[in-house]
């Protein structure tokens, strides 16, 4: 072979070999399990009912919680991501989903919507805290969900209630079925709160607005 003909199988050989790597890279993916928990709040018989309507806004979050990524706590200082798992979308889309739909399927309230969806007489914002599984070196994981809510009337912008909500649940291992189960038992237990808190927090609000003259310039109730 010529010295010109074994440069051009050299040329040839460089320009396939990303094509190779990049066909090897597509027959085995790194396996990914994307996790959607399952949350069911069931209405109570004895569930009191309201007849105004309710927003959820998108929960605020750091940077680390404002993805789709599945955090472990290893120490106070000390975030990883858990190997080889993904929630369905980011943290605070997830979690407003889940608040919109539990909201809604309580029975408790004539509307909820996501912001902007209609006109409602109170707002509900949020702050993700802490939404991680916690690894402490045993055989178990223990998840934690904290968040912090604000309750707002909407016409007057004037602030109800402010509120922290928190659930820690220990699973049987470090398995992703017993890390979704987790949150999924911390976010059912969690909501279930948040909803009697809301409508006990608005009632005391709607108590207090009442006792004041009506017309007067200290305050008025606006729907």
């Amino acid at each position: 072979m010529t010295e010109q003909g074994t440069l051009r199988l050299l040329a040839l050989f460089l320009l396939t070999m990303p094509l190779l790597t990049a066909c090897a890279l597509v027959r085995n993916p790194a396996p990914l399990s994307i996790l959607a928990p399952a949350v069911d709040v069931q209405p109570r018989s004895d569930q009191e009912r309201v007849d105004w309507s309710l927003q959820i806004q998108r929960p605020m979050a750091d940077a680390m919680r404002d993805s789709d990524r599945v955090l472990v706590r290893r120490s106070a200082s000390r975030l990883q991501v858990y190997a080889g798992a993904a929630w369905l979308d980011s943290v605070p889309e997830m979690l407003q989903s889940k608040l919109v739909r539990v909201f809604a399927d309580s029975g408790a309230f004539t509307g909820v919507s996501r912001a902007g969806g209609m006109r409602t007489r109170y707002s509900l914002a949020s702050e993700i805290r802490h939404f991680e599984a916690i690894d402490d070196g045993g055989p178990d994981l223990v998840i934690e969900v904290v968040m912090q809510f604000n309750l707002v009337h909407q016409r007057s912008a004037r602030p109800v209630a402010t509120g922290t909500l928190a659930q820690r649940q220990r699973v049987d291992g470090k398995s992703i079925d017993a890390l979704v189960g987790g949150f999924e038992q911390a976010l059912e237990a969690l909501l279930d709160e948040l909803i009697d808190w809301v409508l006990a927090e608005s009632r005391a609000f709607e108590t207090r607005a009442a006792d004041i003259e009506p017309g007067s310039r200290r305050w008025r109730r606006e729907d």
